[in-house]
């Protein structure tokens, strides 16, 4: 089967569209990062709180950690 690249061209067909203005170009940055920021701290609170409840729940005895390895068998 012969290869046929005799139509290929490097030239775009449409012109590559330019940023009209500058300041659009970061126009939605800051939602970014206040959303990042927010959803973030609501993440590394809620892992902290439940890092708080099992501590507290290891502290007063009511949590027991079984590791499988040394189960006594019989």
């Amino acid at each position: 089967m012969r290869d046929d690249f005799d139509n290929i061209r490097a030239e775009r067909e449409t012109p590559y569209p330019n940023a009209s203005k500058a300041s659009n170009k970061h126009a939605g940055l800051w939602k970014q990062i206040a959303i990042g920021v927010v959803v973030g701290h609501l993440s590394l609170g809620l892992i902290g709180a439940l890092a708080w409840i099992v501590a507290a729940q290891l502290l007063t005895g009511d949590v027991q950690i079984v590791v499988p390895w040394a189960a006594k068998h019989g």
